[in-house]
């Protein structure tokens, strides 16, 4: 965590802000089980930890991995994942480290703000810091300047504390870990592959295999419903609208490195945003008829639940739902659905026959794979005295040109693998197949000046890290966490 927060800090804190701007005041803390104590949900040593702080970064987390899932990421995972916790231990390892910075005297200035503040690519026109762009986030954002700033102030602190920090190696540890580099094993060995046992399915132990997982094997939760949908197309929208929608919803809408995109780049997806906004008190006009029984439905469909057909939101709230609710409407797209639920229909375990096919290549995997364990264990047995393949002498550096038969990534895993092993002779696993050696030969070799310069670099990445946990694991000692419950 820390080594992302020292590569990505120009960038953390406008993509933590923007992503909060329609969060805070919308109800982003409700249902923690925070006690009231001012702002603050809890205090980790001097530190407070602040309840609009919380939210931000909670807002901030669910959009990732929202967007990692392409938009699927409800509630409801995000509390099975304990996302909730993941954001206290975020902010509670942030205030350690600014506990740190107070104890060793590290202060960032104004200036130092006010510079860094400037690199931000979303408050530059044309690679320089406009005030007014600045000015405008300030005022279309629900929070306050010095709220905002305070928060910048804190993660270039830590920043610097880190820097102060940064461990290089020293002329021992170099030398160890390119020691490691230096050595080249010739081995001989064998490559086993699912080719090589070719068990043929058993019917019987394949029903055996499904009974031991066939509640993992269920149709998915389904509902029936009746969809009013409310199309946004023919919603009428003046340039006033569009320009006003865009000033006000400016900072949603940046390119891949941060930067506000232009209206005339995105007027069409403007345009089709205010519609959708400008549509919503029709949609919800002509869903009080649908509810009072006055109004007609669109379609009856029956769907698996989180089908694509309806939004994520949608979803959420149909998912805890009876059987009568209705549901009001939440854009889906370019246009609005409100539903009504007349059928539910649970989860049933599929029957052996439904799922054979399915299962069948999972069950020949795992057979596979316990027959090529027995083989390979007999292989190692006789590889003295074995005639099989012999590698070229082997470097942790030339991994990727050797030519073992397997492909390069394969072959880099092996190498890697066998390099962490302090056996003479074994087996070691590779995706599907299983590759049986024998170390016959072994010899140092000298790293030239560029190469030795790369390793120690990783070397101070490698160190670097193991200090970081091994800082945060003293900074738990010295700056006791309390949450207010």
């Amino acid at each position: 965590m820390i080594s992302w927060m020292q590569k990505n800090n120009k960038f953390l804190i406008i993509t933590i802000w923007v992503a909060t701007i329609s969060f805070i005041f919308t109800g982003a803390t409700a249902g923690f089980s925070f006690g009231i104590k001012s702002n603050s949900i809890g205090k980790v040593g001097e530190i407070e930890l602040k309840r609009d702080q919380f939210a931000m970064n909670y807002n901030n987390l669910f959009e990732r991995y929202n967007q990692m899932m392409q938009g699927k990421f409800d509630k409801e995972q995000a509390k099975q994942m304990g996302l909730e916790q993941q954001v206290l231990n975020q902010m509670a390892t942030e205030a350690k480290l600014l506990n740190l910075a107070k104890d060793f005297g590290v202060v960032v200035t104004e200036k130092e703000a006010g510079e860094k503040l400037a690199e931000i690519p979303s408050f530059q026109n044309n690679g320089v810091f406009d005030r007014k762009i600045y000015d405008t986030f300030i005022q279309n954002s629900p929070f306050q300047q010095d709220t905002f700033e305070e928060s910048f102030k804190n993660q270039l602190t830590i920043e610097k504390v880190l820097t102060l920090l940064n461990a290089k190696g020293l002329k021992n540890e170099y030398q160890a870990f390119q020691t490691a580099f230096e050595v080249a094993d010739k081995i001989k060995y064998s490559i086993l592959t699912n080719k090589d046992v070719n068990i043929p399915i058993d019917e019987k132990k394949l029903k055996e295999f499904w009974e031991s997982r066939k509640d993992q094997y269920k149709t998915a939760k389904q509902f029936t419903l009746d969809i009013q949908w409310t199309e946004t197309n023919s919603t009428e929208v003046t340039e006033e609208d569009i320009t006003t929608f865009y000033n006000e919803n400016r900072f949603k809408y940046t390119d891949k490195e941060g930067k506000i995109m232009p209206l005339s780049d995105i007027k069409d997806q403007i345009t089709k945003d205010v519609k959708v906004k400008n549509t919503r008190k029709p949609a919800f006009k002509k869903f009080l008829e649908f509810k009072k029984g006055n109004g007609k439905k669109s379609e009856t469909l029956t769907l698996n639940v989180n089908d694509l057909k309806l939004s994520q939101e949608l979803w959420s709230e149909i998912s805890g739902a009876k059987i009568g609710d209705f549901i009001k409407p939440k854009a889906v797209g370019d246009k609005y659905a409100g539903v009504k639920i007349t059928e539910i229909i649970e989860p049933i375990t599929k029957s052996f026959n439904k799922v054979k096919e399915l299962i069948s290549p999972l069950y020949q995997e795992e057979t596979n794979k316990k027959a090529l364990s027995v083989l390979a264990e007999e292989k190692l047995s006789k590889i003295d005295n074995q005639e099989t393949n012999v590698s070229n002498f082997l470097t942790l550096d030339n991994a990727e040109t050797q030519n073992l038969g397997i492909n390069k990534q394969e072959t880099v895993n092996f190498i890697s693998k066998l390099f962490t092993s302090e056996q003479e002779k074994g087996i070691i696993p590779i995706g599907s197949k299983v590759i049986v050696y024998k170390i016959v030969e072994q010899k140092l070799i000298t790293l030239d000046d560029n190469n030795s310069k790369k390793l120690y670099k990783n070397a101070d990445q490698v160190k670097e890290q193991s200090f970081q946990t091994s800082l945060i694991k003293k900074l738990d000692k010295l700056y006791p966490t309390e949450f207010y419950k």
